[in-house]
Formats: C-alpha cells, structure tokens, sequence
C-alpha cells in the first residue's frame, strides 16, 4: 500500500482568505504572578537556609525560577506583540514558543539539581526546623494558589501554561514542604524533607515535557497538532477538478496561525480559479486554515488550434486590427490580437501586439511589468523580429485587454492561466520568455510546471524576494490618481514615476511612455484599471513572506536556461537576491546593467544586444 504520507510530499517535476488573528495572553496576568512569585521567593529562600529544610530551599528555588520564567513569559508577549519589520516579516509570534521551550529546559536542569541534591542528603541527613517550615510552607502555599489562578485564566498561549507549569510544580513544592514541615514536627524524620523533595519533582515533570514538545514541534514548524495532515490531503484531492496533490506542507508561522502551500495538478489551467474557490472554502470550514498557497500545475494539457486557425475578432475600442494572413511571407508589424481566457467570473479578453512572421516556429513571449504594456518591447520585438515572431501581450487589465470585475484576480494565478491560454492560441509547443518585474514572475511559476513550453527565459529585474522598499514606491503610484488636461504634463510626469528606468531621449520616453497615456473623457490618465492595485494594496508582510517562500520553491524546480538581469540601482532586485539565485539553481546566469534602477527598459541597442546574445 502506497504511504499517504510519502504521495503528498512528494516533489515532482493562488491565495486565500486570510483572517490574520493572533491570540496572545493578557499581559497584566503575568506581571501580576511575577510580582508575587518574586517577592515571595525571597522570603522562603531566607526560611529555608535558617531552617536547614531542602524542601523549604527547593521550593525557593521554584518559586525564583518561576520569577524568571515569568519573567521571560512577559517579556515574550511583549514581543510578540510586536508588528512584522522589514528584517521580521512574519513578526515576533514565535518568541513565545521559544520562550517556553526555554522555560521547559530550564525545568529539567532544577528538578535534576533538586533530585541529586535530595539523594546525596539521604546518606547525609540535615537538622531541619519544622515550626518554620511548616509556616512558610503555608504562606508559600497560598501564594502559589493565587499565581496559579491568575495564570489558569489565560489558557490559549503555550508559553502562558509554561510558566503555569512552573507555578503548579512550586505549589506542589509548597505542599511538600508543608508535608514535611508538619511530619518533622510530630516524628522528627529528617529524611522526609529529602524523599517528599524527589516526589514533588517527578510529579512536574510530565508537564514539563508536554510543554517542552508542544513549544518544539512549533518551532520546528510541524504540522498543527489539531490539524490531521493525511485528512487535509486526502480532502484536496476529492475536489472536483483535481487530479493529485503533492508538495505539500502544513505548519504554523505564529501561534493560531495556521498554513498551508502545495501543488496541485488540474486538466485544465482555465478552471484554476473556480477550483482554488473550492479549496479555500474548504480548508477554511473543515480544517480552519486561511493562509493558502497553492500552484496549479496543468497536466495533459496540449494545444488544440493554431493562431492562423482562430478567427480574429474586432476591438470594440478605436483600435484596427489586420486579418491574420496565412501566406508565409505576411510580416506583423505590432498588430493587435485577441485570446479569449477563462476567469472564476467567466470569460475575458486578453489582447497581444505581435511583431514577425507568424508561421516562425520560434516564438518569443514578452510580458511587461504591473502598471505597464505589451508597447513597452515595441524597440526589442522590431529588432528581435528578424529571427522571431515575437508576441507582446497586455496583461488583463491593461492596455487593450479586458477589465476583470473582481479585482482579487489581478494575481499571478489568473495571469499564468491566460497565458496558457495564448500559447495555446499560438499553436506553438515551445517558446522563449522575457519577464520584467511582474512578467518574470508570470514566467517563473509558467516555466515551473510540468510540461511547461518555455524554452529560455530572460528574466528582468525581479525574483522570488521583492525588497520592502520597491513595494513603498510602487505603492506611492500605482492605482493613486493620474488625470491631466494636458498630455505633455502627463507624459512630464509619468517619465518622473519611470525615472529610475535609466536615462533616455525625449524620442525614446515618447516611445516607451507615451502608449501608457490615453485619453478619457477630455483628460489624459493612465491605460489600467485602477483596481489592479486592490490585490496589491492587500498584501501585508505576513503575506508576502509566503509569497516569496513559494516564490523560491517554485524558481528552485525550473530546470532551463535564465538569465537574471538586474538594474545596478535596482531597489526591487538586490544584489543578495541575484547571488542567492544563483547558488540555489545551477541553470542561470546573471547580469548587472550600471546606471539604472528597477527596471532596465530594453530600448537602449546595448541592452537589446543582451537580449539577442542570449536567446540566440
């Protein structure tokens, strides 16, 4: 029988609803049990070296250790509290699993000291003052009564219970040494206070382990413990519109914050989103997890038409589109196409300027970055057309292509499953990529699946980490109002926006940026659709780091040729990115364009020359 375990972490060759909650314990309650516990175990420390008791002392040591443990306890929600950083990106959840696991740890080393210590007065008995330690033990006892109730009121924080655990073994120390106190009183057995001493401390040390393996299997990111891992794979896979399930991965990056990542094999890439709704709703309702990662990977899945066989439908805008020739010496010239694509809302329209022959069985895909379009290569395809038919396509929302109603699509998902869909369209088992910024994400997971038809792919200014930084600026423009009655105001500042692209001509800004102006209603604003910032503006830090651990997952599996080329000011792309890259995946090469920040536009002959050098 084939091991469950063994089929859904098998590595072969989408986003959820997120309710990013996080229960934390009540500070007041531990600064409270500190407080007692740290006045008190001063008391009984001075009771018990007076009174010769190692009970007494035993329990003195407990309650100091609890003072500490409370101590770190505090000072670990307090922690915890604190919001994700650029360096911290998860924020600090776990400082209170550490802090009880070391709270655990040091448990173990005092009941072991108390243990040896206790075994050693057996053959060396000590005079021990009962009346003392029976009254201490009694005020000691009390004390641990009330900690003990103040912390119970907090029962969700495993690092709140560790400090519990801590406060009931010093109750139980407490009542020991009452015991104790009172048989030396009434016999005068000395060895009473020894024996009732070990008692104590192995009847805490269950719940020392419980927490010690509770707090490790967190840090070490196992699976939830209320959370059945073969149940939540064996569920994916009855989905409709699933086929398997394989790398897939539960844990929990905060307390209460459970997550999941995965492939998931489809027959068809254009039912991805109906069947990512299905799955979100499921792993919400049945098994509470709403941080979802998941990649689609198409299986089976092969061309059906070729480009010259669809019939071209017409813009309903101005723009005039050329009859698709079948004579194999028809030249495009940045005509414009059309590839119908599939979304959770129904159908959409995704539009493509191509440049070439189109019977050239090489084909070159370029896709363009997150507030741009398929114009933005107008320079690269006219010189790259020569020896391909080179396809630049508008993201939908963009330029020439449909508005999607749902915002929440404009992601990655839905952008790889359109351009399956134009590869599709083109007829063509194979291709070459260039990516800028959101384009080489597109490509990066596309190239990633199975049976995936990039051949090559240059991939510009991006990669699986984005610097927090790059994320402030482009959240400082994109979708904020743009509007101006003038379109040489417009154009003045949209080449501002686009400074950081590298010095150029007022010819080749006019290239470059002028298709990105449109006019609208007698003004001249941008070619999106606004609400492609929605999903973007969505992202919290907590978010973004799954996104980028996916990110990497997905860049390690793509086994072709890449080349990484990074603007030398880049603020997106940084330096360490680009080495980490390179160690982590042997199929790539990089490059650094001096001079220019995020990203290098490609309209320049020496970055052209780079493009043609290496897809040829």
């Amino acid at each position: 029988m084939t091991d469950p375990t063994h089929s859904f972490h098998a590595h072969k060759q989408g986003d959820a609803k997120h309710s990013h909650r996080k229960e934390v314990s009540n500070q007041n309650l531990l600064l409270i049990a500190l407080v007692l516990t740290l006045g008190f175990a001063g008391v009984e420390v001075t009771a018990g070296y007076f009174s010769g008791s190692l009970a007494l002392m035993s329990d003195a040591g407990h309650m100091a250790t609890d003072a500490a443990a409370l101590g770190l306890a505090l000072l670990a929600q307090i922690i915890s509290r604190r919001p994700p950083s650029a360096k911290h990106s998860f924020g600090f959840g776990r400082a209170e699993a550490l802090a009880a696991f070391v709270n655990g740890i040091v448990m173990l080393g005092l009941v072991a000291w108390i243990i040896g210590e206790a075994l050693t007065r057996f053959n060396t008995p000590h005079h021990v003052d009962g009346i003392t330690v029976t009254v201490v033990a009694a005020l000691g006892l009390l004390i641990n009564l009330i900690v003990a109730w103040v912390l119970s009121r907090d029962k969700k924080s495993v690092n709140t219970r560790a400090a519990l655990v801590h406060v009931m073994g010093d109750l139980l120390g407490s009542v020991g040494a009452l015991v104790a106190g009172v048989v030396i009183q009434m016999t005068g057995w000395m060895p009473i206070d020894a024996l009732l001493s070990i008692f104590v401390s192995l009847l805490i040390l269950k719940s020392t382990f419980s927490i010690l393996k509770e707090s490790y299997h967190f840090l070490m990111e196992g699976v939830p413990l209320h959370i059945d891992y073969l149940a939540v794979g064996d569920d994916l896979k009855k989905v409709p519109g699933v086929l398997a399930v394989h790398d897939l991965h539960v844990w929990e990056m905060s307390p209460s914050f459970p997550a999941l990542i995965g492939h998931i094999e489809i027959a068809d890439l254009s039912e991805w989103p109906h069947i990512m709704s299905r799955i979100n709703t499921l792993l919400l309702d049945k098994h509470g997890i709403d941080h979802v990662t998941l990649q689609p990977e198409e299986i089976g899945k092969a061309p059906t038409h070729t480009h010259d066989e669809l019939k071209e439908t017409h813009s309903p805008n101005e723009h005039k589109e050329t009859t698709q020739a079948k004579e194999s010496d028809v030249i495009h010239q940045g005509d414009t196409f059309y590839v119908t694509c599939s979304s959770s809302d129904g159908s959409h329209r995704m539009a493509y300027h191509a440049w070439g022959n189109p019977h050239n069985p090489k084909v070159l895909v370029c896709v363009h970055g997150l507030t741009r379009r398929g114009s933005d290569f107008k320079t690269l395809a006219e010189t790259l057309s020569r020896d391909y038919y080179v396809v630049c396509p508008d993201v939908v929302g963009r330029g020439d292509s449909d508005h999607l109603p749902n915002p929440m699509l404009y992601a990655v998902p839905q952008y790889v499953a359109d351009m399956a869909a134009l590869v599709q369209q083109l007829g063509v088992t194979q291709v070459d990529w260039f990516g800028t910024s959101m384009g080489g994400l597109i490509g990066m997971v596309y190239a990633s699946m199975p049976h995936s038809p990039i051949r090559r792919m240059l991939i510009n200014d991006v990669g699986p980490k984005i610097e927090p930084e790059a994320i402030q600026r482009l959240g400082s423009y994109v979708g904020q109002p743009f509007a101006f009655a003038d379109r040489a105001d417009a154009l003045n500042r949209l080449n501002q926006i686009c400074a950081s692209f590298g010095s150029h001509t007022p010819e080749e800004w006019e290239i470059y940026n002028g298709p990105m102006l449109v006019q609208k209603e007698g003004m001249w604003v941008m070619h999106y659709d606004p609400d492609i910032s929605v999903p973007f503006a969505s992202v919290n830090p907590v978010m973004a780091k799954v996104g980028e651990m996916a990110m990497w997952h997905v860049f390690k599996k793509i086994h072709i040729p890449m080349l990484i080329v990074r603007g030398g000011d880049s603020d997106l792309l940084s330096a360490n990115t680009v080495a980490e890259m390179c160690r982590v995946n042997p199929y790539i090469r990089s490059i650094e364009i001096p001079g220019v920040g995020h990203a290098p536009a490609f309209v320049k002959a020496e970055q052209i020359a780079l493009a043609k050098e290496f897809f040829s």
